[in-house]
């Protein structure tokens, strides 16, 4: 690639960040060899333009991890720094806390910017700001990431007592245009209609998009959320029902997920909460679907396995349970799944103790027993081979928060 062609690129990438940035009303700032852009210094009131010691730690905190790092300041205002091969942008201010006067006038004293240049931050609920992230390290690295992503690489589903003392005065309820339901019904339907076809992908994204405009449901951000969460899931519910799931397992599922909710304490991790519903509920209607197009004898098969995963289990005897030849069956199954029996029969028990990973205190040589893996190194072989990581790396990745906050 030519000079010409690089500069040509840069431009644009600089004319997306612009005008991305004005869109947003906060701050985007690229960085290349240690120098700003000239048409970018002009901020007076954004912290990242005066302040040096941030731009310091968020450039030299993302040069440690691989994702965007997100920073969460004492005013629950964030600021964002992409690395690129050349430079780094740096993102913010993004604040999603409720800002009365003399809480404005200490965040901008701390960062030494005078009384006369402070103005109202634009403010933003967390999704927005994780698809921020998301959408400028596209537009800077070319590289693509999920919210879900950026959230583990900055350990954001965490809570500190302070963060709980805030969630009080979050989100005040009164007269504020911010708070107007601005999501329709029909945005609504959209969702239940991708959870009862078994779209999981789109119905994550219209999950998180409705997140954005939804009305308040509650006088602090964290009741707001576990209402959401309890709305969201049940309704779902209600979807994949009507998608062929049967109400045990639907009920079960966004039961679960309620009970979780009000339990947490964390606002990112009852967000995740509620992702978790709707992805398996839709990936229980798109199954469902996906097994009218199998025999019976697969779908027998399945079932079978289903309820004597802990068991040890034998083609024969399956086959002599369905009527069939063993090796007819090995065929059948192989053909309309993609895989063998056995692989079949892994994958259960593998999903099984990957649930048991995440939300149990169980040792992992009693895990490996209670799904009937013959050994602990097989287990964590074919585990690996699974979910490309040990059961180890699993657990510490998906374990949520309060579980280790109990342990300590």
């Amino acid at each position: 690639m030519n000079l010409k062609m690089k500069d040509k690129e840069k431009s644009m990438d600089t004319f997306l960040l612009k005008n991305l940035s004005g869109l947003l009303q906060t701050g985007i700032f690229y960085v290349e060899e240690g120098t700003m852009d000239e048409s970018w210094k002009t901020e007076e009131s954004n912290p990242l333009c005066r302040d040096k010691s941030l731009q310091e730690m968020l450039v030299r905190a993302a040069g440690m991890q691989d994702l965007p790092y997100l920073f969460q300041d004492e005013f629950q205002v964030y600021f964002g720094c992409v690395m690129s091969g050349s430079g780094y942008c740096l993102v913010g201010p993004m604040n999603v806390d409720f800002f009365a006067r003399p809480k404005r006038h200490k965040f901008y004293r701390k960062y030494s910017i005078p009384e006369n240049a402070e103005k109202n931050l634009s403010r933003f609920t967390l999704m927005e700001v994780l698809q921020i992230m998301c959408i400028v390290a596209k537009i800077v690295s070319g590289k693509e990431y999920t919210d879900q992503q950026i959230v583990d690489a900055n350990h954001l589903a965490s809570v500190t007592k302070k963060q709980e003392d805030e969630d009080q005065i979050r989100f005040n309820l009164q007269a504020d245009e911010e708070y107007i339901s601005r999501h329709s019904y029909q945005e609504e339907r959209k969702l239940l209609d991708m959870v009862r076809e078994g779209n999981v992908e789109e119905a994550l994204r219209l999950a998180k998009q409705i997140d954005v405009a939804v009305a308040r449901l509650g006088k602090t951000e964290i009741s707001h959320l576990q209402n959401l969460l309890t709305v969201g899931a049940a309704l779902c519910a209600r979807a994949a029902i009507e998608g062929g799931v049967s109400p045990y397992i639907a009920y079960r599922v966004s039961g679960f997920y309620i009970n979780k909710g009000s339990e947490c304490r964390d606002a990112t991790q009852i967000l995740v909460y509620r992702n978790h519903a709707v992805e398996e509920l839709a990936k229980y209607v798109h199954e469902m679907k996906s097994k009218k197009h199998a025999s019976s004898y697969t779908k027998r098969c399945k079932d079978y396995v289903t309820k004597h995963f802990r068991e040890k289990i034998y083609l024969d005897e399956i086959a002599e349970t369905l009527g069939i030849s063993s090796s007819y069956l090995s065929r059948l199954f192989k053909k309309e799944t993609g895989i063998s029996l056995q692989d079949y029969v892994n994958q259960v028990r593998v999903e099984r103790a990957a649930n048991l990973l995440v939300y149990s205190e169980e040792p992992i040589p009693k895990i490996a027993e209670y799904v009937n893996f013959p050994s602990q190194s097989y287990f964590g072989k074919i585990f690996k081979a699974h979910k490309n990581m040990t059961p180890r790396q699993y657990r510490e990745a998906y374990k949520p928060t309060e579980f280790f906050e109990e342990d300590g």
